[in-house]
């Protein structure tokens, strides 16, 4: 099945077909990047075998997205050789993704990237869109481009090399988008028994489509509910999160914008919008083991630091930024000023 809107070439594939796809030509030209945790799959050993030198492994992990890492790589992509016909091909998570991303979009001033996302977050979200991002010590994702792959193949086998805390992030992204887009995909996600299967299947093929009519807005710069902004929803304060914790082990991405939710559903609540229980959300966070209790980063001694990483954040303007709120149509874009946001953070712990 090929989802093609527009701009955006996303392909629900298998890794066998995809394999015998990227072995046919320029084994010469092409650079492969992949994540080493792969290594194993039958289809990955091929690749990594006919590319030779060619084929890069990484350990995919928020701290590879560094311009220091950025610097190694391009330097060594450069070395093995690289012409504007080659493609740049990455198969991994979403910092795997991230980092290719951006690499190939200053590789030359720009090189084809093929992206086979492996983990259900980088599949449903980081793959779409376009997105390519570095981290800083100041705060996630501060250096990047906006650089749409040539093509995204999502195999769906991939996801039986994930431990299940992996697919439990994957499925932060998805609830993300039953919230800020209400209609009866919450109790499709309630019904939903674990298994990688058609059921599964078709939750990629729908957050992938529900994604691709947000991006369309490639740049974040309307307010209206169909607005790229509206993705952001958890992400603001999740990555604070995420950046204070300094990217560690005991907090992922998908559960950091779990909790990002559910402080951003707590000030919808708080500002009068969000009238529904948020228990419901709670226990659909739960089911997927995701965590519910913030208190470890919203405690009184800790907002002020989570507000001085949010002030990094690339949707500040001057001393307000933009959260992205829930009312009975799903997500919109509410401008506060730090002083008020902090205000309404001590409120709600």
């Amino acid at each position: 099945m090929i989802i093609n809107k527009k701009i955006h070439n996303v392909e629900i594939s298998n890794l066998e077909k995809v394999n015998k796809l990227l072995l046919k030509k320029d084994l010469d030209a092409n650079i492969l990047i992949i994540d080493q945790n792969l290594k194993s799959n039958k289809y990955i050993k091929k690749l990594i075998s006919k590319f030779g030198p060619r084929c890069l492994l990484i350990k995919g992990h928020e701290k590879i997205k560094s311009l220091d890492n950025y610097c190694t790589y391009i330097e060594k992509i450069l070395k093995i050789g690289v012409q504007r016909k080659s493609k740049l091909i990455s198969i991994g998570g979403g910092t795997i993704g991230d980092f290719a991303g951006f690499l190939a979009s200053s590789l030359l001033r720009g090189i084809d990237h093929y992206m086979i996302p492996s983990s259900l977050l980088a599949m449903v979200d980081s793959s779409i869109g376009g997105k390519t991002g570095l981290n800083s010590k100041y705060g996630k994702n501060l250096v990047g481009s906006f650089y749409l792959p040539e093509k995204v193949m999502i195999c769906p086998e991939l996801l039986n090399t994930l431990p299940n805390r992996e697919l439990s992030c994957g499925f932060a992204e998805i609830i993300k988008y039953s919230l800020i887009k209400p209609n009866n995909f919450k109790k499709r996600l309630l019904k939903y028994d674990f298994k990688i299967n058609s059921d599964l299947v078709s939750i990629i093929k729908y957050s992938i489509k529900t994604k691709i009519n947000y991006v369309d807005d490639f740049k974040e710069k309307s307010s209206h509910r169909s607005s790229r902004a509206i993705l952001n929803f958890g992400h603001s304060i999740g990555h604070a999160i995420e950046n204070s914790n300094l990217y560690k082990s005991n907090i992922k991405h998908g559960e950091a914008i779990a909790l990002g939710m559910l402080i951003e559903l707590k000030i919808s609540e708080y500002l009068g919008y969000y009238n529904k229980p948020i228990d419901q959300t709670m226990n659909l966070l739960k089911k997927f083991n995701l965590p519910t209790s913030y208190e470890n980063y919203l405690s009184n001694d800790k907002i002020k630091k989570l507000m001085q990483k949010m002030k990094y954040d690339k949707k500040v303007s001057d001393n307000y930024i933009n959260i992205i709120c829930i009312d009975n149509k799903g997500g919109f874009i509410k401008k506060l000023s730090f002083e008020k946001l902090e205000k309404i953070l001590t409120k709600i712990i």
